[in-house]
């Protein structure tokens, strides 16, 4: 095993009323829980099943130290660098490390970790996450009792499960308490689950990008109580800015747009063109003889307007359109030829279109009592 095992995280520790285990950073002074969610899958193995059999969450990249000859199976905090170790102790620790900044990030994390914090284990495939309440505080546990479930779980995998080494990918992280619960994925606010579905193998999810009052945390916290949420019929615009936030994807916002334009310019024909490859355009409308009359580009969040790019030959208008649903960036300008399609413009548009669009059907935005797609006869609208 070389400098770092590569890994994510999934669940369990030390009782509440145990002791802190060793090296615990005593000056840290953030106390109050967060949520977050862990891919929970080290070096490609799927260790779901591991962290709800013992209710645990592991993170990854163990640190191993240079100056322990060799390793000893039950003695994991003596061969691992502790991530809450002291300062000094930490920076002598990786000076001539090629992967620090996954380490220091890997500390920096575990330091806003706390007792009371929620995680979430995505599994898309499975159609649902696994949402659980951690018990105790971080520790490097040093004879884990499931090690030779997790090296029979990467043969099982047809993965490298030979070397006794590889338990160091499941010896460091959190308790959970109670276990897990599993809860469907459709339960889960968009605004959340896009952080799931990133680069990142771990990450604290952020509060919601448009209603600072509604934090991460107290939403799966209502998830793990099992209470329920009604969605009723609206055509109150701020309801339906906020459940485009809450429900849409990217792919399924750029959709959304190419449908919106499409309804807006009756007389163009549109298609959704997004994919690899794209040159950054989502959207292409072209007039009844084929000839480009119009591109869009659509971003589900984006700090700054994106800049959509030029076609060269064209010698006629060509309408751009740039759709931001969440602009986080002060700077909201766009150039003279480029139109601004934000959250504002969004909604609007699907309150007036909601009668020809399946999205205001799956978000409840219509008139009360008529759902459309629902009716036998649409001559009505």
């Amino acid at each position: 095993m070389n400098g770092g095992t590569h890994i994510e995280s999934v669940a369990s520790l030390s009782n509440a009323g145990d002791p802190p285990p060793t090296g615990l950073n005593p000056s840290s002074e953030n106390t109050k829980p967060i949520a977050f969610f862990c891919r929970a899958k080290p070096q490609g193995a799927d260790i779901s099943s591991l962290c709800l059999n013992h209710k645990r969450i592991f993170i990854g990249w163990p640190l191993i130290r240079k100056d322990v000859p060799s390793y000893d199976a039950g003695a994991w905090r003596k061969w691992i660098v502790d991530p809450t170790c002291p300062k000094e102790e930490w920076e002598r620790a990786i000076a001539d490390e090629k992967h620090h900044q996954q380490y220091n990030r890997n500390r920096n994390f575990i330091d806003e970790v706390t007792s009371g914090s929620i995680v979430v284990i995505p599994r898309p495939k499975q159609g649902a996450v696994y949402v659980g309440r951690l018990s105790g505080g971080f520790e490097i546990v040093d004879s884990p009792s499931w090690g030779d479930e997790y090296l029979k779980l990467r043969r099982d995998q047809n993965l490298n499960g030979d070397d006794s080494e590889y338990i160091a990918d499941v010896v460091q992280g959190w308790p959970v308490k109670d276990g897990y619960k599993c809860v469907d994925l459709p339960r889960i606010p968009g605004w959340l689950r896009h952080s799931m579905f990133g680069r990142s193998t771990y990450g604290k999810f952020q509060n919601h990008p448009i209603d600072q009052k509604k934090t991460a945390y107290d939403e799966l916290d209502r998830i793990l109580q099992g209470t329920a949420v009604r969605i009723d019929w609206t055509l109150e615009l701020n309801e339906i800015e906020h459940r485009l936030v809450d429900t849409l994807t990217p792919n399924a916002f750029e959709n959304l747009v190419v449908s919106l334009l499409q309804l807006e310019h009756p007389d163009e024909i549109w298609h959704q063109t997004g994919g690899p490859g794209d040159g950054g355009i989502d959207g292409l409308g072209s007039n009844k003889e084929g000839e480009v009359v119009g591109l869009m580009q659509a971003k589900l969040s984006a700090w700054s307007v994106p800049q959509l790019g030029d076609l060269g030959h064209y010698d006629r208008r060509i309408e751009r359109y740039a759709a931001v649903l969440i602009l986080k960036g002060p700077d909201q300008r766009t150039d003279d030829r480029t139109k601004l399609l934000d959250l504002k413009w969004v909604a609007e548009a699907v309150r007036r279109h909601w009668c020809f669009l399946p999205q205001a059907l799956a978000m409840r935005v219509g008139e009360i009592g008529r759902p459309h797609l629902l009716e036998s006869n649409h001559g009505d609208y």
